[in-house]
């Protein structure tokens, strides 16, 4: 080996033992790092049945870097995971309650002399599920009353572009009535019927569709498994066979709770996130969504618009096949 290559080697050998002794220092003092400890809960509250009122056992999340241990001040409140370490979510079995009146217990998060409390409060509350058997429909749109208004289908024909305004039509604003129905953004005039779907926005103006969820029973909850299929305006040059793609809209989605009781994809959220509608590549395609409701009644007021909303320039989207059914209790 000659000399230059012998003493790159040799650099490269010390930059190595370098790099390995500062691993193992930076792991050796991970474990004498200063603890730390963090719940996202300090109060829970669940019905008789020992369930949130969705069917859902109560759970909440713990941050201990350096591990922690959970007591529990009664017994009829068991962690599944009473000792654990790092990010972990733990869920809570809780006994039906025959007292006969509220009781409450306390879980105490103990990390390194770092304390925590967990306060549960268990109601007599009665559970309040409608009883309707998974797979139950409430709802199911598939927009063909829009046909009779003369709106053109551009999702298979996208050289073609009339559609009719939803308000310009006193049979379809009482069909909208009828059913729940609303615009999202009504002062920006923007929802439109194509031939069996609606077509959302113009440039700078963003839209959605508003459902009262009126086919609950009165005075119950459910939860709901809601689907529906979606795709963004898409553009193009020429006409009939001789059609190219200009461009897609840049469009996504949201599921929103504006409302009443009720939560977004767990037992919490009030919002979905964004939906993609990216899978869409060219005409003739949907993207279609599920979004889960949990805790949802007849009060309980969403909106499936563009994530989008307020913002300028084309953020257009089509809307069809909208359903919601029955959707499993608990966890």
């Amino acid at each position: 080996m000659n000399k230059t290559l012998k003493t790159h080697a040799l650099k490269v050998l010390f930059g190595l033992l370098l790099v390995m002794g500062f691993s193992a220092c930076v792991e050796n003092n991970a474990e004498d790092a200063s603890p730390r400890l963090k719940v996202d809960k300090i109060n829970i509250n669940v019905i008789q049945t020992g369930t949130l009122s969705t069917g859902v056992s109560a759970s909440f999340k713990i941050v201990a870097n350096l591990g922690y241990e959970i007591t529990s001040d009664v017994a009829w409140i068991t962690p599944n995971k009473p000792a654990g370490k790092g990010a972990v979510s733990v869920t809570l079995a809780i006994a039906v309650n025959e007292t006969g009146d509220t009781r409450v217990g306390h879980l105490t998060v103990k990390s390194h002399g770092l304390t925590e409390t967990v306060t549960v409060t268990q109601t007599m509350d009665p559970d309040t599920d409608d009883g309707e058997s998974i797979g139950y429909v409430y709802l199911e749109e598939d927009f063909s009353f829009c046909e009779q208004f003369g709106g053109q289908d551009q999702m298979t024909y996208p050289d073609q572009g009339s559609t009719q305004a939803v308000r310009s039509h006193k049979e379809a604003v009482k069909y909208f009535e009828d059913h729940g129905y609303e615009e999202f953004n009504y002062d920006g005039s923007c929802m439109y019927m194509a031939k069996h779907y609606l077509k959302m926005g113009k440039k700078n103006q963003q839209n959605g569709l508003t459902i009262q969820l009126q086919n609950i029973k009165p005075g119950k909850s459910t939860n709901i498994t809601l689907t529906f299929d979606a795709a963004p305006i898409v553009s193009v040059d020429g006409t009939g066979d001789g059609i190219t793609l200009r461009g897609i809209d840049d469009t996504s989605v949201t599921v929103e709770k504006l409302e009443g009781p009720g939560s977004i994809n767990d037992a919490t959220s009030t919002a979905s996130g964004i939906l993609s509608l990216s899978s869409v590549t060219s005409w003739n395609q949907w993207a279609s969504q599920t979004v889960t409701l949990y805790g949802v009644t007849a009060k309980t007021k969403i909106v499936i618009r563009s994530t989008q909303q307020g913002m300028t320039d084309y953020h257009r989207w089509y809307l069809d096949n909208v359903k919601m059914v029955k959707a499993p209790r608990g966890n």
